[in-house]
């Protein structure tokens, strides 16, 4: 029921078309559930009525499963703005499969309802992030066995990665059974940046610890582009990003932000070759319509902000420069040859 022109908003009758349709669902589960004694449809004879149970069996599960994908989308919109702390729990705990998801949920849930203690102000077991570190625990935990038995599978995800979750402890040595399973994955092939041993190019700077959410995330945008551009070209830019570049409406790009994400299907792929190019037309434009601030004090991003506490930077201008320069130093080190 949608209000109209005519029609005012009425809060009952909707309250109780929800109960009519929580209802509803609880019983297509229910008869499923009961017709589940009739075994597989192809069991028995064709025209029978046994045959025909065991087919309803299968479409009312399929039913439950449009039903299920259809509100999942729609739940995950609401948990930007709803008020309702059980609408988070529930949304954080079905996006872990997506730690940045989960954990952007379980703040915004904090952020509602305060954090998680007991009556006396002390953390009890079983919150959010105990479950968050518990489940990534097991499941990592899981991933040698998963390996062994499903390379090929996992070789898709692995290429794309630039390291391989471990579970890493002071009496273990995990060296020799990484190296093993990024040989057989082909660990980080289609990554962005190399991920070969890092010795001889130093270590990670905070700067490359910003950069690398950022490059990856170009990256992916930058391959979704090239490969639907034959079937989505005549789609609006801002049409073909929506699920890819944002999720809500807050964070959608602005006409500065498109205009740069617009020059990444005529960027070659990411490389040491490339990266003054990406660096000029994409990367450092975008970091300045963020945080930058102008100033050392205004800046909110520590890696930035060494760049601003140099003694020669005093203006944007020049901060800009700097930028651009460690920038494309920082992606020719660590990127790939190409």
């Amino acid at each position: 029921m949608t209000p109209d022109e005519n029609t005012p908003f009425s809060a009952e009758p909707t309250k109780q078309r929800l109960r009519e349709a929580m209802h509803f669902v609880e019983q297509v589960t229910n008869i499923a559930q009961d017709l589940d004694a009739h075994g597989a449809e192809e069991d028995h004879p064709e025209g029978s009525e046994e045959r025909a149970l065991a087919r309803l069996r299968d479409e009312l599960d399929f039913a439950v499963c449009q039903l299920i994908r259809n509100v999942r989308l729609s739940a995950r919109m609401r948990a930007e703005t709803t008020r309702c702390s059980d609408l988070l729990v529930e949304m954080a705990i079905n996006e872990l499969g997506d730690g940045d998801e989960a954990l952007h949920l379980m703040r915004r849930y904090h952020e509602l309802r305060g954090d998680e203690t007991d009556a006396d102000g002390t953390t009890p077991p079983e919150t959010m992030p105990d479950f968050f570190a518990w489940d990534t625990y097991l499941r990592v935990s899981a991933l040698p066995d998963l390996v062994k038995q499903y390379p090929g599978h996992l070789q898709h995800s692995a290429r794309n990665m630039h390291g391989w979750p471990m579970v890493v402890s002071h009496h273990l040595d995990c060296l020799p059974g990484f190296r093993e399973t990024a040989h057989k994955l082909h660990l980080g092939e289609d990554y962005p940046l190399d991920v070969g041993p890092r010795k001889k190019r130093g270590r990670g700077t905070p700067l490359l610890c910003y950069l690398e959410p950022l490059v990856w995330r170009l990256h992916v945008l930058h391959v979704f582009l090239k490969d639907t551009q034959k079937v989505r070209g005549n789609e609006s830019f801002v049409g073909r990003i929506c699920g890819i570049w944002w999720m809500d409406a807050q964070s959608r790009p602005g006409p500065s932000e498109q205009a740069i994400l617009e020059l990444l299907p005529s960027l070659p792929p990411l490389s040491q070759k490339s990266s003054a190019e990406w660096s000029l037309k994409v990367i450092v434009p975008l970091i300045m319509l963020g945080e930058v601030g102008t100033s050392r004090e205004t800046c909110h991003i520590p890696s930035l902000r060494n760049i601003w506490a140099h003694h020669a930077v005093k203006s944007p201008a020049t901060f800009r420069s700097r930028l651009l320069s460690q920038v494309n130093d920082t992606l020719k080190r660590f990127g790939r040859a190409g």
